[in-house]
Order: C-alpha cells, then structure tokens, then sequence
C-alpha cells in the first residue's frame, strides 16, 4: 500500500461525499463535521512528510463542504429586522401586495407602465406624469387609522456622487451667511418614502442622506411646529444597509405618535405629530426616483 493511502481514515471520502449530498440542508451540522474532520488532517500525512495526491482530493472535499456549509448558513439566516411571512401572520398582519395585480392600490391611468408588479416586487420608474406630486405617488383603496405596517424597500439606482445639505440638531438645514444651504459629497441612489394617514407631511423618509431613513421630514421642516416635536422627527442613528440592498420599516402609527424601526434598530420613538389627519390611504411615494417595494403588511390597532 503507498504512503500516500496507508494514513488515509477508512471510509473518508464516502463519509464526506454522503454528507454534502444529504446533508446540506443541515448546514449546522455539516459544518460542525467538516471542522472535527479537517482535525483529523495530521494523520493522513504520508511518511514522506508531503500530502499525497489522494489526500489532496480529500482536502479539496472538504474545502467544498465547508464553502457549501458556509453558504447555506448565509441563507438560512435572516437579516436583522425581516420578518417572516409565517411570522407576520401569526401577529395579525395581512398583506398589501398578493397574487400577480396591484389590487389592494388604487392604480390611475398616469400610474400604467410607471408602478408595476412582478415576482411579488412593485417597481416604480420615478417618471409617472400629473400636476400634482401626491397623485404620481401610489395609494392603498383602503383608508386606515391607527396601524403598524412592515414593508421592505431598496434604492436599485446605480449610485452617484452628489452635494448633499446637512441638518442640524434642530432640524434646520445647516446655511451660509448668505442664508445658501451647506452641502458635503455624498453617494445618493435616490428618494422616496411610504406615506401614511393619506398625507405626504407623515411619511418615514426614504433616502441615501447621512441623516438616514425614517426620518419624518415634512414635519422635521415645518419651522411652524415647536422644537420638541422637529427634533424628534429626526433619526436618532443611520440604519439604512448599503445603497441597493433590501431594508424592512416597521412602522406603527398610533393616535398622533409615529415610531419607526428601521432593519430592527428603533430610529423614531414615538414622535408627535401634531394636526396629523385621524386616517387615511397609505402611500409609496413619488419622488423622480427608481424605487421597490416587496412584502408590505398591515396590522390595524
């Protein structure tokens, strides 16, 4: 028997070989016994003190096991703030996007071609036409109050560098003595929100801003409300996952308080949105840019 076989475990390659074809739906496991064979490694070196060709092909089995292992954990773990649709279900949320038609969004005629639906994703090209802004943004039928709502959404744009203004404490925008906003580079893909209350003032911001997503800006701009309530209508942290990736809202809006989680990190506690309307259609609003949306669910309070 050659040195290169003599030190080679018995039954090695069979073993390893059932594993990735059985059990990579375990990937827990396969891996746990991928790392107690690659300890094994010391003993199928031959005498010579060289891996032999046969060891070789072991170790590549096990190279590939591992990397097998590695990507069916990936997949099996869900990003930080997804929900499940089996767990959206069991806490009461129904969906807002089902079967293969927008039929839960009132769809105008200046919507056709621009919102779309496929493989359960709503697409918007940013180029819907009408005079008024909030009639190019997309509205649910239904009209609701008090409510929490999931929703995941991306920024699919390819990235560019622009000058992006910066906001304050106060929720002012930072300006010059010439009273010009101040700006700083910035990578942007875009711009659009989910709308509640029937109203584009309550909305939890979507952008590619340092400030973040969630922000509620049309009441963090309205110099008219008290200080307390713009300052809380500002992220308390950037949750936002890198530009053209998936991220989930958790949004729940409850009398005149809004709080917003953000890829499972709260961003607004409970802000107080004064003068908001009592209910209203929620949307996915319009703002020049490409935008998707997928999985959004709704629970009323």
């Amino acid at each position: 028997m050659s040195n290169e076989c003599r030190y080679l475990p018995a039954g090695y390659k069979r073993e390893i070989a059932d594993k990735l074809s059985n059990e990579v739906t375990e990937p827990r496991r396969l891996l746990s016994e991928s790392r107690k064979l690659c300890a094994m490694r010391p003993k199928w070196v031959g005498r010579s003190g060289f891996i032999g060709l046969n060891q070789m092909k072991s170790l590549s089995v096990i190279l590939i096991a591992l990397a097998l292992s590695g990507f069916a954990l990936a997949a099996d773990s869900e990003p930080s703030g997804t929900m499940s649709d089996v767990t959206l279900r069991e806490h009461g949320f129904a969906p807002l996007i089902g079967g293969t038609t927008l039929k839960e969004w009132n769809v105008e005629p200046w919507h056709v071609g621009h919102w779309s639906l496929a493989d359960g994703v709503i697409n918007y090209d940013g180029k819907a036409e009408h005079k008024d802004a909030d009639q190019k943004s997309l509205w649910t039928k239904k009209s609701f109050g008090d409510v929490t709502l999931y929703a995941e959404w991306r920024l699919p744009a390819r990235p560019r560098m622009t000058p992006q203004p910066i906001v304050l404490f106060n929720g002012d925008f930072l300006l010059d003595d010439d009273g010009k906003r101040i700006t700083r580079p910035g990578l942007d893909a875009g711009d659009s929100g989910v709308l509640l209350r029937g109203t584009s003032k309550c909305q939890a911001n979507i952008w590619s801003q340092e400030l973040g997503s969630g922000e509620i800006n049309g009441y963090r701009t309205d110099r008219r409300m008290p200080p307390d309530v713009r300052r809380a209508c500002i992220p308390i942290k950037k949750a936002d996952r890198p530009l053209g990736e998936w991220n989930a809202f958790l949004i729940t809006m409850q009398g005149d308080r809004m709080t917003v989680e953000l890829n499972g990190e709260r961003v607004i506690d409970a802000a107080r949105l004064p003068e908001v309307p009592k209910s209203g259609p929620i949307g996915l609003q319009h703002h020049g840019d490409t935008v998707e949306f997928r999985r959004i669910w709704i629970k009323e309070l």
